[in-house]
């Protein structure tokens, strides 16, 4: 995410407090090392059943296409670095990057997994790496927060291998602006009324359009397919109500790739 001076200390300050809210700053080595599975009496139980879906769509999908021992991953991103320790433990050589250093919720979380991989402290629009390093890049529920995805993805773009592929997983994705644009002021909403928060700082548009990320990947070259994860009975009875609520076709989340 692009997010400079002054406005990147103010938006992580907020963005602290409300994953702190939220439940996400747990802080226990076993917590780490588990995810994206967590216990049912998680308050993110939920989102992170959908991300366990994720994943393992990510792997079948993505990773299987890689039959060399250790292809080579770059997670943006990354947050407390789950996703570039599980691909660790796979054998893979992973690079976590996030701007976001906190010890429970970003990469310094990384002292709690009992695996080690490569951590740097980078905005994913000014990546400090060579062409064609990686076999994977991949966004880890990031991408939405890019204030230009296009750019984005054209700038990450050379950093892919040949023969490599560009991964989105699990950012809100929409066939239509406005049901994306109602999301976001939904949640700049519960940001004030819920969290306190009197200008909610959101460094990108907050959701992903499908026509977007399709015509960035034959832009670049690509050919882009998704897999769209489901959650449980309660995740899914959720969204119906929201459907209902707001009149509007709630976000896709899932795995969306461009090989």
């Amino acid at each position: 995410m692009n997010v400079s001076g002054t406005h990147r200390a103010a938006f992580l300050a907020q963005y602290r407090s409300v994953r702190e809210r939220d439940g996400y700053r747990v802080g226990t080595p076993a917590y780490y090392r588990a995810l994206p599975a967590t216990p049912r009496e998680d308050p993110q139980h939920l989102v992170w059943n959908v991300r366990q879906r994720s994943f393992d769509r990510f792997r079948k999908m993505v990773l299987a296409r890689f039959h060399h021992a250790r292809p080579s991953i770059l997670d943006l991103g990354a947050g407390n670095g789950w996703l570039s320790y599980r691909m660790t433990l796979d054998g893979c050589r992973a690079v976590a990057v996030d701007i976001f250093d906190d010890d429970r919720d970003g990469l310094g979380a990384s002292r709690y997994y009992d695996a080690t991989f490569s951590r740097v402290q980078a905005d994913f629009d000014a990546l400090p790496f060579a062409p064609r390093q990686f076999d994977v890049v991949v966004f880890n529920g990031s991408l939405h927060y890019a204030p230009n995805v296009r750019a984005t993805l054209a700038r990450v773009a050379p950093l892919v291998a040949p023969g490599g592929v560009i991964a989105v997983i699990d950012s809100p994705m929409f066939e239509c602006p406005v049901a994306g644009q109602s999301m976001r002021e939904r949640t700049l909403q519960r940001f004030q009324r819920h969290y306190g928060v009197a200008e909610p700082i959101v460094p990108g548009e907050g959701f992903l359009l499908f026509s977007t990320l399709g015509d960035s990947a034959r832009a670049l070259g690509y050919e882009a397919h998704f897999f769209e994860s489901q959650g449980n009975l309660q995740w899914t009875l959720g969204r119906l109500a929201g459907r209902l609520r707001h009149g509007i076709r709630p976000a896709s989340f899932g795995v969306w790739w461009a090989a």
